[in-house]
């Protein structure tokens, strides 16, 4: 990844950043993910796993593994938002155990997302390995790995790092939320209604997501973004509508 891009990032407060590995059955190859590791992303671990649990170093970053036997919870309803993934509900409802997989103690949001990308895309390779669960939704196990390849291109995995949610309302009009964003220290982005129809408008928040996290930009209240200058939308700060908190509103 471009070092600049890395640097672009100021430090945050917020450290962490986690997801859930759905499995078919309770038991994980570690030896094999790590070779798998090595293999797609050139990260050597030399640590063993003890007791279902993996911790290593990836530079000076804490990557945390551990398997958990059970179900779970919220991932059936994350998968129900699955909008990629038809039988999301169906696979889902079968997982025996997750590894929680969380990047520990790394101050830079981008490189956390980075990190957590490599990881996971790398142990959804695993034969029962069946979703990436990352609130608030479930990933399907080719798509993610699909669209980890973008780092090896020097571009940003845009639809593993940020859930764009397109809703209907009841005057036939739709609106739009990202969630996602606030792990790049950003406010999400809402768009509460509009006349455009629901693909148009899934493609305007994907193009407005990438260019926050490209740039790694701040949308400040009355301000005007747009594709061009003919085409410019007005921006407010305010409480969320479908969302909580304060969320970026843009008049699309």
């Amino acid at each position: 990844m471009d070092g600049e891009k890395m640097q672009a990032y100021s430090n945050d407060d917020v450290r962490t950043l986690s997801g859930d590995v759905l499995l078919s059955t309770p038991s994980f190859e570690w030896d094999m993910f790590r070779m798998q590791l090595l293999e797609d992303w050139n990260i050597e671990v030399t640590e063993e796993a003890i007791e279902n649990s993996l911790v290593f170093k990836i530079g000076d970053v804490t990557v945390a593994c551990s398997m958990v036997e059970g179900f779970k919870e919220g991932s059936v309803e994350a998968a129900d938002r699955s909008q990629e993934w038809i039988d999301a509900v169906k696979v889902v409802k079968t997982h025996t155990a997750y590894i929680e997989v969380g990047i520990l103690d790394c101050t830079n949001p981008l490189q956390r997302n980075i990190l957590l990308t490599m990881v996971v895309s790398s142990m959804l390779k695993a034969e029962n390995a069946i979703g990436f669960y990352f609130y608030p939704v479930v990933y399907r196990p080719g798509n993610y790995i699909d669209n980890a390849q973008d780092l090896k291109n020097d571009k940003f995995p845009i639809l593993n790092w940020v859930y764009i949610g397109i809703y209907k309302k009841e005057n036939g009009h739709f609106g739009g939320y990202t969630y996602g964003l606030e792990n790049f220290a950003k406010d999400e982005i809402e768009i509460p209604e509009t006349k455009n129809d629901a693909y148009s408008l899934y493609q305007f928040l994907y193009q407005i997501v990438s260019y926050v996290i490209m740039n790694n930009d701040v949308l400040e209240d009355g301000q005007k973004i747009g594709m061009n200058a003919e085409h410019t939308f007005e921006i407010t700060r305010s409480n969320g509508v479908v969302l909580e908190g304060t969320t970026v509103k843009i008049d699309f």
